[in-house]
């Protein structure tokens, strides 16, 4: 009888993680097992022969407005993907990320009994330390494993008797390998400075305007001679190329994948992006980086209510100091934009030096076990399943 495994994602970083750790599920299993693989995926996973219920954009959606104005759609998706559960009958449920959606898909399938005592395993936790802590409690005794990513995110948990576990974190120590294969330059040639719009289409039609006018300026002040790199998913790429020639900036602006660029974009000056995972990538390249962020109103509202400022910025969170400042809706100004720049730009060593030592701090907190995320989670299921 072979072992089935039913994963959800619920966006691309999801679809990442479920990706490579299926990989070491199949490496470490040994022919122990006959695998079969189900879910929610993403590209990656199809690509992996993973069979698909539906794809993860159908319950993807960005900010709390969002998903009330589509709430009955996801409750259509969550009760017909309960019925596909059941006529599978997995030996695992592993959900990663889609924190909401999966919440939700967990208790009905414990309240339903369709699981039959299997186990259920949570991997991307909620952001409490970031927004709303009291929201660990609707996650006490609904999983077998909380499987957390952030490290030093467990103390918040901790503080609501909600058990969790660090193994690490699976994108971060890949990008780190990647990282270590790199060759600088000497800052004396660097040239080369980021945009980071986001990584989610609202996120773009939000900050890409506050971004290319900030470029008008900056360019403007310094004469044209800095070269910017807009690093992009191929998805989104025309949406912002016909963003950059409405700002007549074509010339000026090279959109680039970030992982065929990786070393252009490594030996970038000066950054500013959206906030979100990039935001530690760029930290542990020890880019100094100012971070933003715009959203709706209604959503920007809302962020006031439940959102903590100091904590919203991971590298900060992660390194308990304020490195990177953030500016946050109407503080996200072309104005204050241009004078952050101007300060990074024109007193880079002193900027490069801090960034340098936050990425060092970054380094020992991320890897805290020299096998990794994929290897230790996968031993854990790999247990499980005997």
């Amino acid at each position: 009888k072979p072992k089935k495994l039913f994963f959800l994602v619920g966006e691309e970083s999801g679809d990442i993680i479920a990706f490579d750790l299926i990989q070491e599920i199949k490496k470490q299993n040994k022919g122990k097992f006959e695998l079969e693989f189900f879910g929610v995926t993403g590209p990656r996973m199809k690509s992996f022969g993973v069979s698909t219920i539906f794809d993860y954009t159908k319950i993807n959606y960005l900010g709390i407005s969002e998903i009330i104005l589509n709430f009955f759609s996801l409750k259509i998706k969550l009760k017909n993907l309960i019925n596909k559960i059941k006529i599978i009958n997995p030996d695992m449920v592993i959900t990663v990320d889609a924190k909401l959606f999966s919440l939700s898909l967990a208790k009905d399938l414990k309240k339903l009994n369709i699981l039959k005592n299997k186990k259920l395993i949570h991997i991307v936790l909620p952001t409490i330390w970031a927004h709303s802590p009291s929201r660990a409690y609707k996650w006490k005794n609904v999983f077998d494993l909380l499987v957390s990513i952030i490290p030093k995110e467990n103390i918040y948990f901790k503080n609501y008797n909600v058990k969790t576990v660090y193994l690490g974190n699976p994108i971060f120590e890949k990008f780190l390998n990647r990282v270590n294969t790199l060759k600088y330059l000497k800052p004396k040639n660097l040239t080369n400075c980021l945009i980071l719009p986001g990584s989610r289409e609202s996120e773009i039609k939000y900050n890409i305007d506050i971004l290319l006018k900030t470029v008008l300026k900056i360019n403007y002040h310094y004469k044209n001679k800095i070269k910017w790199l807009l690093p992009t998913l191929d998805r989104f790429q025309k949406t912002i190329l016909h963003k950059i020639k409405f700002y007549n900036l074509q010339h000026n602006i090279e959109i680039v994948n970030f992982d065929k660029s990786f070393q252009k974009i490594a030996e970038s000056k000066v950054a500013i992006s959206c906030s979100g995972t990039a935001t530690l990538q760029l930290s542990l390249l020890s880019i100094p980086t100012i971070v933003i962020y715009k959203t709706s109103f209604l959503n920007a509202i809302l962020g006031r209510l439940f959102v903590n400022i100091d904590n919203v910025v991971l590298p900060n969170f992660i390194s308990g100091k304020k490195i990177l400042p953030l500016l946050f809706q109407e503080k996200c100004n072309t104005e204050n934009l241009f004078k952050l720049f101007c300060e990074f730009y024109d007193n880079y060593k002193v900027h490069k030096n801090k960034f340098q030592k936050l990425s060092n701090d970054l380094k020992k907190e991320i890897i805290q076990d020299k096998n990794g995320f994929n290897y230790n989670l996968t031993k854990t299921i790999i247990n499980i399943l005997s």
